[in-house]
């Protein structure tokens, strides 16, 4: 079983390192000697190493001046990892786990499709009720030959204009095409018989017969167009059909004959009508004879033996399916889609891909195949992507503490922490109005407001209110005093803290201490100097010239409750008491 650490805070966020060759990896800067390079300046030449035990995996230290940790802690002697726990190197702050991060996503994003998602193969019903609509009444049609709507045929009645695209709100002939824009072209049938075409300012252009075009072009009878992948012919269907040849259907094609090719013809067939009807007139030589005799027995001979050399074996012709030899290349990169024209060669390619190196491998793999001629390259490099954006939020000093990092292809992740609720807001309109695929992102933003107000509600509950602390960048850091008698009930308390999210590390310098039922009396310390009351309740106290109530904070120590001619206060769990003589 392999084992895994997944950059989630810090300049690397994202990346995951796989421990599966081998015993032994070392994590540093120095390439000659790191399993994994950490491009981070607080990351020592060698910082760690993990070994692979029969107990698991072990992470020793090897830096001396900035000491990995593991959970919080410097690593002094050699760790055992544990699921989910979370092990710092210079900036970065892995997480380690034995389930693969990768598969982990591609099952969910399986999961997502057995719901209903849609992909670039699914097409829709409604191209049955466009194709072939009116194609038979209208005196031109297209007929669509090659693309995903193969076989389509659509009438152009006189006197309308059709457009031409993918987008099925806007137009008359939809095509589900990727290479295909939303509005490609536009077509006129005009009332004198004529039919036009025209290029909407499309991304992959308007090919006649090859030809870019540049403005409107009329077409004629037998024209070929191309629009992206799919192609498509014009038919004047007022003028004589011709046929196509299919190359492969082993059929020759024969001309019709002109009138005097008839006429010939028939000369020729009457001559040798009258030639047959006087063949028992003729006088074969008998030389001729004998030299016809002798070539006959060669020719048995010669057959005779040619056919002794070969034995009758089966030919088997294998067919090739180019679209599926193209899913097989890229299976590797199972977030990018692809349309294939087999008339052209040329394939179009959407979706998305980690780093640049990544979409080189895709493109060369894609180039070995014999068949493909052109490629039509408009993957996203997700790296590109997150590097952007972090460098466009760093200019805001609030959002210094947010990453956007993806830890699978087409799936980011916004993760850190801002300080109030007013700042998450921003951030939030920021993405929705700057970030291009909000439909692929996961927004884990943690406010520390928020985050401090909740812990405090935990203190409160489990009436630790002597207790200190203090929050930032997911790190919670607890201190004071507690009694060694509810320690079960402060683990309980820091277990319910642990499972907040986003609390990424508690530090615990609580200290225990011996409980005690006694008050330790300071009135010799301390001079009441006057009261107050409202009914039988103390109200306010003068201690040492100074006006306080209950709750009110009296060096270091609370007022927790006053009693006629005592005041009780406690620090750290050790209850005073002030004695005086109320005048």
């Amino acid at each position: 079983m392999a084992g895994f650490l997944v950059a989630e805070e810090g300049p690397l966020a994202g990346l995951v390192i796989r421990f599966e060759e081998g015993e032994e990896w070392i994590l540093g800067r120095d390439p000659d000697v790191s399993y994994q390079v950490l491009e981070d300046p607080m990351v020592s030449r060698k910082h760690v190493i993990c070994r692979k035990t029969d107990d698991g995996y072990v992470l020793e230290n090897l830096s001396a001046v900035n000491p990995a940790s593991v959970n919080g802690k410097p690593i002094e002697e050699p760790v055992t990892l544990q699921e989910g726990d979370t092990v710092q190197v210079g900036n970065v702050f892995f997480h380690f786990t034995l389930k693969d991060p990768i598969e982990k996503e591609e099952k969910a994003e399986v999961e997502r499709e057995m719901d209903g998602s849609p992909t670039i193969y699914e097409e829709s019903d409604d191209l049955g009720a466009l194709a072939f609509s009116g194609a038979t009444e209208a005196r031109w049609m297209i007929k669509v030959i090659s693309g995903p709507n193969a076989g389509a045929e659509f009438g152009l009645h006189e006197g309308a204009t059709f457009i031409v695209g993918k987008d099925p709100n806007t137009c008359d002939i939809l095509f589900q095409d990727l290479s295909v824009s939303r509005q490609h072209a536009k077509l006129t049938s005009n009332a004198d018989g004529k039919v036009t075409i025209e290029d909407l300012g499309s991304l992959n252009k308007v090919l006649v017969n090859g030809q870019e075009i540049t403005g409107p072009t009329v077409l004629r009878t037998q024209d070929l167009v191309a629009l992206g992948t799919t192609s498509f012919l014009a038919i004047d269907q007022q003028q004589t059909r011709e046929t196509i040849i299919s190359p492969v259907a082993g059929m020759e094609y024969t001309p019709p004959e002109t009138e005097e090719e008839k006429a010939a013809a028939e000369v020729a067939a009457t001559e040798e009508a009258a030639a047959a009807k006087n063949w028992k007139k003729m006088i074969i030589p008998i030389r001729h004879l004998i030299l016809a005799g002798v070539f006959a027995v060669l020719l048995i001979l010669g057959l005779g033996g040619v056919f002794s050399l070969f034995k009758t074996e089966t030919v088997a012709h294998s067919v090739t399916d180019e679209s599926q030899d193209i899913a097989k290349t890229l299976k590797q990169f199972p977030e990018v889609e692809f349309s294939y024209n087999s008339a052209t060669g040329k394939i179009f390619l959407l979706g998305h891909v980690m780093t640049e190196i990544d979409q080189q491998e895709m493109v060369y793999l894609l180039k070995t195949l014999p068949f493909i001629q052109s490629i039509e390259d408009n993957v996203i490099i997700d790296e590109l992507v997150w590097e952007g954006t972090n460098a466009l939020m760093l200019k805001n000093p609030a959002w210094r503490g947010v990453n956007l990092t993806s830890i699978v292809p087409g799936h980011f992740v916004l993760r850190g922490y801002v300080q109030t609720l007013e700042d998450s807001s921003k951030l939030s309109e920021y993405m929705n109005l700057n970030f291009p695929y909000l439909d692929k992102l996961d927004n884990q933003v943690v406010v520390e407001n928020t985050l401090e107000a909740q812990i405090q509600g935990i203190l409160t509950e489990y009436q630790f209110g002597n207790v200190t602390f203090q929050f930032g960048n997911g790190e919670l850091i607890l201190a004071g005093r507690v009694p060694s008698n509810q320690e079960s009930s402060y683990n309980k308390m820091i277990a319910e803290i642990k499972k907040i999210p986003g609390v990424r590390m508690v530090k615990n310098f609580v200290v225990l201490s011996k409980p005690t039922s006694d008050i330790v009396d300071i009135s010799s310390k301390y001079k009441v100097t006057g009261s107050s009351k409202y009914g039988n309740m103390n109200q306010y106290v003068v201690i040492n010239g100074k006006i306080l109530s209950v709750g009110s904070d009296l060096d270091g120590m609370t007022i927790t409750r006053m009693e006629n001619n005592s005041i009780f206060l406690e620090k750290d769990g050790i209850k005073y008491k002030i004695n005086y003589n109320q005048p």
